[in-house]
Formats: structure tokens, sequence, C-alpha cells
């Protein structure tokens, strides 16, 4: 029989009632990316009309989720999806996209064990009567709810939970889901909730720790709800399982009520920057030095007190110029830091980006690693600074060598304030050859929150940054020729190179370790 006598077939028995319309459902929100896209392919895929109908129920209505939860009721399910999307196929629920792709090959089989119980009648109903491939459907209100039984006794008139989530996490958002059903049975129902990603959030967890004896090996604890004398964690706590732990748990001492104390939020700041303390002072020198006699940086100042020379300006003009000049660079570069890690602690906010962009600061830190190892090797093979890869092009050599020559042409008293413009100018064409070390500098300073020790790490950073070009200017001013500066610039490339390399592999390692701590 051929595909298209079978499908007029089928659409036949359909429309006489004969035979029922196989369907799959899919419960997620309307930002759920997964579920948008699973939809659009279910179009393209299903389109048939003898193909299953999906149909999408939204878990944001209330009415909808608890409809969810009488279905895994009725199915008997007890590994219950922790997170959204979340499909039934026949009488199997499957827990995201990669489960749905592993059984797709045996959908067909699948949809033969379609559930008959009363629950499923309308739906069934829906998919005969939908010509469509894709439909929604909303639960009706439930009229019993208000009579739904507490087993709390009266003693225990306000119970009280703990809970620990974090922005973006899935599996919060459906716990959060399953207390709205448990504060239908107890309206009085008192959750304080902690965001793991704060200070006072891994305060709190500390106490929870202590009081609860919670392993001190378990990292990421959210989603985690916490009773009185008792916890879980790592899967969907549900409204009947909270019940039952908070109808049995003493409401006398419950350990989060009492306010945290200055001791407890400092112990908590002092633990989460022990790791960081690893960036000591000396690494912030380190790491401004490093960056002040990259190649980029240095062959630029080098030109600037050249030309200075060839001008026959004199010492008082070199000064006044240099100065002015790190002055320009210092603001330019402080300015970017602050408004870098500013948005670097925008991005702690959502979690899978944080992971995102550390996780790639890392890789890419290690890959510079391997790169200014092999420009180390080039030139000390061949000596010369154009076999190096990591530097700035020609073009922007040839851009920073003109305005120098422009701003420099000034009367003196506009040397002043031109060469501040020009080191302001200079410094933001070179961020995309010195931004190789600021930028992964930042984020591990930021990590630490925006305060004065932040303030003073940036500072310090950008002093050393620009402590190389003051040396320059002093030197030039009191006679070393540029050509000495050049020499001994060009002999300490390789060890530079070096330097710079084993910083990036220090800053690829730490930026990882930010990212999944």
């Amino acid at each position: 029989m051929s595909k298209h006598i079978r499908i007029v077939i089928h659409v036949l028995l359909l429309c006489a009632g004969l035979m029922a319309r196989p369907w799959v459902l899919l419960f997620g929100t309307t930002a759920c990316d997964d579920c948008a896209q699973f939809k659009q392919n279910w179009q393209e895929d299903y389109a048939q009309p003898d193909d299953p109908l999906l149909i999408f129920i939204n878990v944001e209505d209330e009415d909808n989720y608890r409809f969810l939860a009488k279905i895994e009721k009725t199915l008997h399910v007890t590994d219950r999806g922790s997170s959204f999307p979340i499909l039934l196929v026949g009488r199997r629920f499957l827990k995201g996209m990669d489960e749905f792709d592993d059984v797709a090959d045996d959908l067909p089989q699948l949809l033969e064990t379609q559930p008959d119980d009363p629950i499923f009648k309308p739906l069934q109903a829906l998919a005969d009567q939908s010509k469509k491939s894709l439909a929604e459907y909303t639960a009706p209100k439930d009229e019993t709810v208000a009579a739904t039984p507490t087993t709390v006794s009266s003693a225990q008139d306000t119970p009280r939970l703990l809970f620990f989530e974090q922005p973006g996490c899935q599996k919060c958002s459906r716990q959060r889901r399953e207390f709205s059903l448990l504060q239908t049975a107890l309206p009085k129902l008192e959750i304080s909730s902690y965001d793991v990603t704060t200070l006072e959030g891994q305060a709190m967890l500390s106490r929870a720790r202590k009081a609860l004896n919670i392993p001190l090996d378990d990292k990421n604890l959210a989603p985690m709800v916490a009773w009185s004398n008792g916890y879980a964690t790592g899967r969907l706590v549900t409204a009947d399982e909270i019940q039952a732990a908070l109808a049995a748990a003493p409401q006398d001492d419950v350990f989060w009520l009492q306010p945290l104390s200055q001791d407890e939020l400092q112990g908590e700041q002092d633990r989460m920057s022990a790791f960081l303390k690893t960036l000591t002072w000396g690494g912030i020198v380190l790491g401004g030095l490093v960056d002040g006699v990259n190649p980029c940086a240095f062959a630029t100042s080098i030109f600037l007190i050249s030309y200075l020379l060839y001008l026959k300006r004199r010492r008082r003009d070199i000064i006044i110029v240099g100065s002015c000049f790190c002055l320009g660079v210092f603001i330019t570069y402080f300015l970017f830091g602050l408004a870098l890690s500013s948005v670097l602690r925008q991005l702690q906010n959502w979690r899978w980006l944080k992971i995102a962009l550390y996780g790639g600061i890392g890789i890419v830190g290690l890959v510079l690693c391997a790169l200014h190892l092999r420009d180390a090797i080039r030139f000390r093979r061949t000596g010369k600074a154009s076999d190096m890869d990591m530097g700035l092009s020609k073009d922007t050599h040839r851009n920073i060598h003109e305005k120098i020559r422009k701003f420099t042409t000034y009367r003196t008293w506009l040397m002043g304030p031109a060469a501040v413009l020009l080191g302001g100018m200079v410094s933001t064409m070179e961020l995309a050859c010195t931004g190789q070390v600021y930028f992964p500098m930042l984020a591990a300073m930021s990590a630490q929150g925006f305060n004065a020790r932040f303030i003073w790490m940036l500072t310090c950073y950008n002093l050393f940054f620009i402590l190389p070009l003051a040396v320059i200017t002093v030197l030039a001013a009191y006679g070393v020729g540029a050509k000495s500066l050049g020499d001994w610039a060009k002999n300490h490339v390789f060890s530079t190179k070096v330097v710079m390399a084993a910083l990036f592999a220090l800053l690829g390692v730490l930026m990882l370790w930010l990212a999944f701590r």
C-alpha cells in the first residue's frame, strides 16, 4: 500500500472516529528556547494529517503545572524531571531534548502505549479534532484545590522552609513552581530564599552546612530545600515530600531566622577570597609590568621618545610630553578597566553566561600562552620581529606613528594637553594587543566584587603598566638615545615573550577555576 493511500485511509478513519490520533505532550514555558526550537522542528518533521499532534502546555500557568503533577501521579512517576522542557511520549516521560533524541527512532512504538486514563480524555479529544501538527492546551481550573487537607499540626501554624537557588537555574525554576502547590495546602508557609551567588547566600549556606551536617565536598547545592532538621538537594523535592518533612520537623529550632552577623559575612568573604588571594600584589605588579613591556606598547613608547629627540626638543619638553602621555594612557586604561569590570560583574547574574565567558577567557589564555611561546621560538631563530604574529598590524603601527608626528608639532604650551589626548588615543588603538593581558587580569580582580581592594588593585596594575614608559621618558631626557632603548627591547623580546606565555598559562587556569567554582 502506498504512503498516500495509507494517509487517506488514516484520515478517513480519524474523521469517522474509528481511530484515535496519537499525541505528544510538551511541558515548558514561553521563554524556553528549547521548547520553541522543538515546536518548530516538529511542525517541519510531522506535517502530515496522520502524524502525531504535539500539544504544548505552558507550566507558567499554575493550573497547567498542577495538571503536570496530576499526570505524574497518575502514571506513578518516581524520577520526576527537575527542569523544563519535559515531554510525555506514550506513557513515558522524557527529561529534555537529549532524551527525546535518544528515542526518536522508537517514537511509533512508544506511541502505541498511549495512555487512556480519564485525565487524558481532553487531550485525546483535542488531538482527534485538530488538523494541525501543533496545538496548545490549558488545563481547567481545579475547584478542589482549596479543600486540600494539611498534615501539619495546628501547633505549626507558620511552617518555614529555607531555599537556596541561583540565577538561570532551570531546576530552581521548577522547584519554585512546586512551592506554589505546597502553599495551597499550607497558606501560612514562609519560604526564606537565598541566592548562592551572593555573599549573603554563601554565608547562610555555611550556616546550613553546620546545622544540618552537610558534607563540605558537596560543591553546587542549588537548588536546595531545607527545613529545621533536614534538607534535599540535586533533584525536584515534591510538595508532598516537603509537607511530610514539615509535619515531623520541629519549628522551635529554625536556624535561619537569626539575621546573618557581620562575623559570618566577613568569614564568608575571607573564605571566598582564599583562592583569589593567590593573585597577590606581586601578581598584579608582574602583570602590569609584563603588559607594559609588551612589544606593542614598548615599540610605541620608543618611537614617541625617538621622534621628540629627532625634533631636538629640550629635556623639559621631553619630560612634559612623556609625563602627560603616561597620564593619558593611565586614565584611558583605568576607565577601560572600570567599564569592562562592570560588564563582567553584570554577567555574574547569569551562571551559564559566566561559565561560557570565563571558560572562554581561560581557553583563550591557554591558546595565547602557546602562541606567545611560538613567537618566542620564531624570534630566537630569526631575530626578526616581523616573524611574530602576536602584535599590532602594520596599518595600526603606521596610524599610531602618524598621530605621534602630528601631536608633537604643537607649541610648547599645547604639548601637555595634546600628549594626554595622544596617550588616550594610542592606548585605545593598542588595546587589541595589550588587552590580551589586561582583560583576564580584570576578570580575576573583579571576581572579588567591586570594593576598595579592587580599585587599589586596578590602580596598582595601571601604575606599573605605565612604569616602563615613565622610565623610558626619564632615560631619554637624560641622554639615553632611542637606539639604545630599541636595542635593549630587541635583546629582551624572547624573555618578554616567555614571561607573557607563563602569565597567560596562569591566567588561563585561574579563569577556568573561576568559571566552574
